[in-house]
């Protein structure tokens, strides 16, 4: 990152810590909206006693496993939607059919049928994931451009090769974009499970801030929120760029030696 780049973004964060604090004294009660100091004050406590790494560490552990379960079904059934219009015609209904149910509403049906236990949780994100990879893996799948693949069948590509060669990097932008979109859908699953039914993670912080009338506490678990969601975002978009350079070079290097 540059200098003029670093600039910016530090120009940002001032701009925004500025209009915060204003805001908590022009338009809100400094009791019910606390301004950064006190907010900065907060974390620092719950910090230093080990309570907030508590929480994130449950947290992230949630989205993790509801994640990486719910993108792995959700791009083998985009897969399979996209390329063949009999799963089309069959999947496509139910799932438009469900995309309108929000993971809020998911979460009573999640602790009836897996209690309150973590299988909940994992249920709620992998059901907040789900939906987008599979309609953006389709999208991208569908939308593979015939004549690559016939000039691909023309110099006798197998349909690995065109599946591996042809249709992953075609469909790649949009399965990138669902993963990143569900990324932020899993984290509102998982404060929406953990404000009903936990008892340690992020939500429950807020939940039980609301509850307990710590205004402070609450403004703290909604600030790391934005953190660690904005952290693993960054992540996400370092280590996807890794692995398709490295898929690049692979191919590259394969098609050498088929040369």
């Amino acid at each position: 990152m540059n200098a003029q780049r670093i600039l910016r973004y530090s120009a940002s964060i001032v701009a925004f810590i500025a209009l915060w604090w204003a805001s908590t004294y022009l338009f809100f009660n400094p009791k019910l909206v606390p301004p950064p100091s006190v907010v900065a004050e907060t974390l620092w406590g719950i910090t230093a006693n080990g309570e907030l790494f508590e929480h994130v560490w449950a947290s992230l552990r949630r989205v993790v496993i509801g994640y990486l379960i719910g993108a792995f079904w959700g791009i083998g059934l985009g897969v399979l939607i996209g390329m063949y219009k009999i799963a089309d015609d069959l999947l496509e209904p139910p799932l438009q059919f469900v995309r309108n149910i929000t993971p809020v509403a998911i979460v009573p049906l999640a602790i009836h049928a897996f209690g309150l236990d973590e299988p909940s949780k994992y249920f709620v994100i992998w059901y907040s994931t789900i939906i987008p990879v599979i309609f953006n893996t389709a999208m991208g799948v569908a939308g593979t451009p015939t004549i690559r693949i016939r000039a691909a069948m023309c110099l006798g590509a197998t349909q690995r090769d065109i599946f591996v060669r042809i249709i992953i990097p075609s469909a790649w932008p949009f399965i990138v974009t669902g993963l990143r979109v569900a990324l932020g859908f899993a984290f509102m699953g998982v404060v929406a499970a953990e404000m009903i039914a936990a008892e340690s993670g992020v939500g429950f912080l807020i939940m039980q801030s609301r509850n307990m009338f710590l205004p402070g506490q609450m403004f703290a678990g909604l600030f790391m929120l934005g953190v660690i969601g904005m952290l693993t975002d960054r992540a996400f978009r370092f280590a996807l760029n890794r692995m398709m350079h490295h898929y690049m070079l692979t191919m590259t290097a394969e098609v050498g030696q088929g040369d």
